[in-house]
């Protein structure tokens, strides 16, 4: 990005604006007089803005397409309490990178390996390392793919590296939980299934610009092209556990929970429960934090459509108060007690649960089947 463009997020109405950024979408319109005008939407690291262009907007939008970048000057506006340019000029800048535009993770990148691999490091039991390694180590295509991806088009995460912060995150949820249920999790298999249970979505988005989907994407989603995926590392590990795969599988592809979010199936471990739970979590926070940061008027957020609520930005409740004593935080020994598998081992048996009473319901694809409460 230019040095001499103002970031988008700085923006206040009354400011003129001069710079270039990159055009994420544009569409003409037309006025109650019949008058053709733009509808544009720019990006850049800090976030978006929209514009409308009033003038010559047929002649100046014909040769544009999202994903350039463009040179603009205009005024900022507000209307209806959102922040909004009023373009002059509008034209390309083809000399830019328009990848230098994209939004990245705040966290570095350095920092975002540094915690994968440690995550990693958390499983040591000998079949599910070697799942991870034929990923994260010995496909150094989908690594490269995994590390810049998004984590969604919009939602959460949406930016360059958004799905390697996600996933640690994730992860590291994962661990804290497990060390609270030792008798009903197991704490190797949460954390690898949080490690691998996004890994559709390197198929399923193009880092852009701008972000967007990909035809198989679309086709599939990326709780089917992460099971494919995983499909085709198992095929090329001699004698895995047939049961541990059955479990892995099963955590990609119920990790959105129910039907109506995207899962073929529901939950039925304890694991892939509290998968769905924590990555519902951290998705909400992220989605939570930016409307936080996109303040209204007041000491609300913008409505957020998919939270379904606006959030109160105003004052902490703990602001202007004497500051009390501060919590120790956790110690991550105690977050989830690691116990490593010696090689040739498998993780104990857990007593079989009594089967609850059978029911009929229908499947995401049609038909029924038999226990699919």
């Amino acid at each position: 990005m230019s040095q001499t463009s103002p970031e988008l997020a700085t923006l206040q109405p009354g400011q003129p604006l001069d710079g270039s950024y990159l055009l994420l979408r544009a569409s003409l319109g037309t006025t109650k007089n019949g008058k053709s005008y733009g509808m544009l939407r720019l990006g850049d690291r800090s976030g978006e803005l929209e514009g409308r262009l009033w003038d010559q907007a047929e002649e100046l939008l014909a040769d544009m397409a999202p994903g350039a970048v463009v040179k603009v000057s205009g005024r900022v506006d507000s209307y209806q309490g959102r922040t909004q340019v009023v373009l002059q000029t509008l034209e390309a800048d083809p000399t830019a990178d328009a990848a230098a535009f994209l939004p990245a993770s705040p966290v570095p990148l350095d920092e975002l390996q540094a915690r994968l691999a440690e995550a990693r490091s958390w499983v040591t039991q000998p079949d599910l390392k070697q799942i991870l390694e034929a990923f994260f180590v010995q496909d150094g295509e989908f690594a490269a793919a995994f590390e810049g991806a998004p984590a969604a088009k919009g939602a959460h995460h949406a930016y360059v590296h958004g799905l390697l912060e996600h996933t640690v995150s994730t992860a590291k949820a994962a661990r804290a939980i497990a060390g609270l249920y030792p008798d009903d999790l197991e704490p190797q298999v949460l954390i690898a299934g949080a490690l691998l249970h996004d890994i559709g979505k390197t198929k399923e988005l193009t880092i852009g610009p701008p972000i967007d989907y990909t035809d198989e994407g679309r086709m599939e989603g990326h709780l089917v092209l992460g099971l494919r995926m995983l499909e085709g590392k198992l095929a090329g590990i001699k004698d895995f556990p047939p049961n541990l795969a059955e479990h892995l599988r099963h955590m990609i592809i119920s990790h959105h929970g129910a039907y109506e979010f995207g899962s073929p199936r529901k939950p039925k471990t304890a694991e892939a429960l509290v998968l769905n739970f924590i990555d519902d979590l951290d998705a909400k926070m992220a989605m939570a934090g930016a409307a936080r940061r996109e303040t209204g008027p007041g000491h609300w957020s913008q409505y957020h459509r998919l939270l379904e609520r606006f959030l109160y930005t105003g004052p902490g409740p703990l602001e202007g108060l004497e500051p009390g004593e501060e919590l120790p935080s956790t110690p991550e020994a105690e977050a989830a007690p690691m116990v490593e598998a010696e090689a040739g081992t498998r993780p104990a048996k857990r007593a079989k649960r009594p089967e609850p009473p059978e029911d009929t319901t229908g499947d995401l694809f049609g038909g029924a089947a038999q226990g699919e409460g």
